[in-house]
């Protein structure tokens, strides 16, 4: 073996030229990409998690994210150790990396300068267990368990298992992507064997050196006869003391302790001090503690998580505990109205401490999940909550749904959902959360006046379903994505059967009772007796005969006569024309179709993820008597009827949960443009 130092492989003959992609499928602002995937990773890794233990037996997860080495970087003295061979191969590719880099690469010095570094770290975690001399997997299915393996040997793969939070293989891309030099080093004290290792990794591109082409991938370790990478130990004494002293250069607080978990230094992190763009901020304190409220609130007032932020600015470490967090909020810059607003913050914590306390006996259990018309089996129930959610009582459900797995059984699961009446609030806040998990690219109860909380339980085989629809950045889900169809069956009905359960819950408890309410009928019916004010109504119309009133209502003209019939069929509806346009010519007409809204025109509020009427995965329609051609939506279509009286037209496929509002419009004189509008 060699020295510790920095070495990349040697690309072969005839080995496939593929830059790494990774940055491309990782985007968002810095702040908030690290705070994700950091504490997804370390979740994922916490101790009573990966060992199966109680809740609180281990205590809370706890991440530390220090910007320290910022403004107090490490001296050139001491930094050459950990960088020695890889300035060569970052002048080869300078041109690609950051413009601030770039041009101190170029004047070959900067990695004999000084060094400013971030540092993120976990512990109660059980850092990167498994054999770091795996290359591949073996064939026992035990590679699920070598964290090691994982993080170092694989991209775009992942070992997790259905109950984690990431999926991708991915996440780990944001400590090589923080860093201007595309770089990272990794300490790791593991639970298991009690052992500390110690590996760089490097993600630039393929670049040639005199002639000789090089691999993306780079690495700090020992290397063999063959290049294999080979971590530094604790356990070698030829390594005990550079390990130590890496502890101490970088101030690795929870590896000093001789906790488990997992350490991570970025070098030259990128938009932070003299590197940062005028017009972003770059990592800062705030930004990050932002990010962790944002995503992480539920895990922390539910006593999993406790993150750390020192800002490196001179004051003291900023901790957000479930004790702590509505202080913080306070002094964060935080929008002033809003779902991400203090106020609205911090009634969501006051709801999810009201949960942490609620007896199993205060749940409501829905066999499925809401539908928002009298044909649901529930729907008399909920109905008889409406004072209690009038009055701004927090109402808890436990919802059972089903999951399909391709090739194996249907598969009972379920999820919680907790909404509380709001009048301060000019549109609904919703927060969705998916083990421990926040899903913040989700709002669909902006028209009711709400706060709705939907939580899905990480061991559910629902989350793991909702997981596979998820992007690489996890941040909503998505029932239209191809992915999740290659693991489940219809996953896209069953997933937006639970994304819209909050909506079409409150529709359901906002709905005014059924019952006569005489001011609103007083003009279409004749009624005897006063108004409940003592007050008469008055108007045109309305003559006084006695002790009550009579309505003089003039008769109405005939409605028009429909030029076409729609009528509801098994997911879907069927258009044709009345008998008395059998024996009519040729004519032509447009269909549009959606899903009924809450308020406004549903053809609006039509988006191509509801559904499509032609195109790719078009639902099935057939059509007698006539033909349809594309429209110029993909819920339009164009109808040419040759025989009135022979043509129908039927659409199926749709979400059996929701309503279908159907138009068909004549395209014909300007005396014809009658169209039927109705809800199948």
């Amino acid at each position: 073996m060699t020295a510790a130092q920095w070495q990349f492989l040697e690309m072969p003959r005839g080995f496939t030229n593929q830059q790494p992609m990774e940055a491309e499928l990782l985007q968002g602002e810095l702040n908030v990409r690290l705070v994700r995937e950091v504490i997804q990773n370390s979740l994922d890794a916490g101790i009573e998690k990966v060992r199966g233990q109680a809740q609180g037996s281990a205590g809370p997860v706890r991440v530390r994210f220090s910007l320290a080495g910022i403004s107090n970087p490490l001296p050139a003295e001491r930094a050459g150790r950990y960088f020695a061979g890889l300035s060569r191969h970052l002048n080869a590719v300078a041109q690609n990396l950051d413009s601030g880099i770039s041009s101190r690469l170029r004047q070959n010095n900067l990695l004999s300068s000084e060094i400013p570094f971030i540092v993120v770290e976990d512990s109660r975690t059980v850092g990167l267990e498994g054999d770091w001399l795996l290359a591949n997997e073996p064939e026992d299915g035990t590679a699920n368990a070598n964290f090691f393996y994982w993080f170092f040997r694989n991209v775009g793969r992942s070992g997790k298992g259905p109950t984690d939070n990431g999926s991708w293989g991915l996440g780990k891309w944001v400590f090589p992507g923080s860093s201007g030099i595309n770089s990272h080093i990794a300490v790791t004290k593991r639970a298991g064997d009690d052992e500390t290792l110690l590996m760089g990794q490097t993600v630039l591109s393929k670049h040639t050196i005199d002639g000789q082409p090089y691999l993306p991938y780079g690495f700090f370790a020992e290397h063999e006869t063959d290049g294999f990478q080979v971590p530094l130990r604790m356990s070698n004494p030829e390594h005990a003391d550079f390990i130590r002293q890496c502890v101490a250069d970088f101030g690795l607080r929870y590896r000093h302790r001789n906790d488990s978990g997992l350490s991570v230094i970025i070098p030259f992190p990128q938009n932070a001090g003299e590197l940062a763009a005028e017009d972003d901020p770059g990592l800062t304190k705030d930004g990050l503690l932002t990010a962790v409220v944002d995503n992480y609130f539920h895990p922390i007032i539910t006593n999993r998580l406790e993150v750390v932020v020192d800002g490196g600015d001179g004051s003291p470490p900023v901790q957000l505990t479930d004790e702590t967090i509505d202080g913080v909020l306070k002094g964060l810059p935080l929008a002033e109205t809003g779902e991400r607003s203090v106020a609205s913050y911090e009634k969501l914590f006051a709801m999810g401490r009201e949960i942490a306390g609620l007896p199993s006996a205060d749940y409501i259990n829905l066999s499925a999940p809401p539908v928002s018309n009298e044909s649901y089996a529930h729907y008399k129930e909920l109905a008889e909550l409406r004072p209690a959610y009038e009055a701004g009582k927090l109402l808890a459900f436990r919802i059972m749904t089903d999951v399909h797995r391709r090739g194996g059984d249907q598969e009972d699961t379920h999820f919680y959902l907790y909404v509380q009446r709001d009048d301060t609030l000019p549109r609904g806040h919703d927060y969705y959360v998916r083990g421990t998990l926040s899903i913040p690219g989700m709002d669909l109860i902006q028209r009711h006046q709400a706060r709705a909380l939907l939580v899905v339980a990480e061991t559910e085989p629902l989350a793991a379903m909702l997981r596979d629809s998820e992007p690489p950045t996890h941040g909503s889900w998505r029932p239209q994505d191809k992915g999740v169809a290659k693991g489940w069956r219809a996953p896209r009905r069953r997933i937006e059967r639970v994304i819209h359960a909050p909506e079409r819950l409150l529709r359901i408890l906002e709905t005014a009772p059924e019952g006569l309410q005489k001011d609103a009928l007083a003009d279409i019916f004749s009624w005897d007796g006063q108004r409940d004010d003592g007050r008469r109504p008055v108007g045109s119309g309305v003559q006084e005969t006695g002790g009550g009133y009579t309505v003089n209502r003039p008769t109405p003209p005939p409605p028009n006569p429909a030029d076409f019939t729609i009528a509801p069929v098994a997911t879907g509806f069927r258009v044709s024309c009345p008998s008395r346009m059998a024996a009519g010519g040729p004519l032509t007409a447009r269909l549009q179709a959606a899903y009924v809204v809450p308020a406004g025109n549903p053809l609006l509020r039509y988006r191509e993820l509801d559904f499509q009427l032609h195109g790719d995965g078009a639902l099935p329609v057939t059509v007698q008597g006539g033909r349809c051609a594309p429209g110029s939506k993909g819920n339009e279509l164009l109808l040419t009827i040759d025989d009135p009286a022979q043509f129908a037209l039927t659409a199926q496929g749709f979400d059996p949960q929701r309503d279908v509002h159907v138009r068909v419009e004549r395209a014909v004189a300007a005396k014809d443009e009658e169209y039927d509008d109705t809800g199948v």
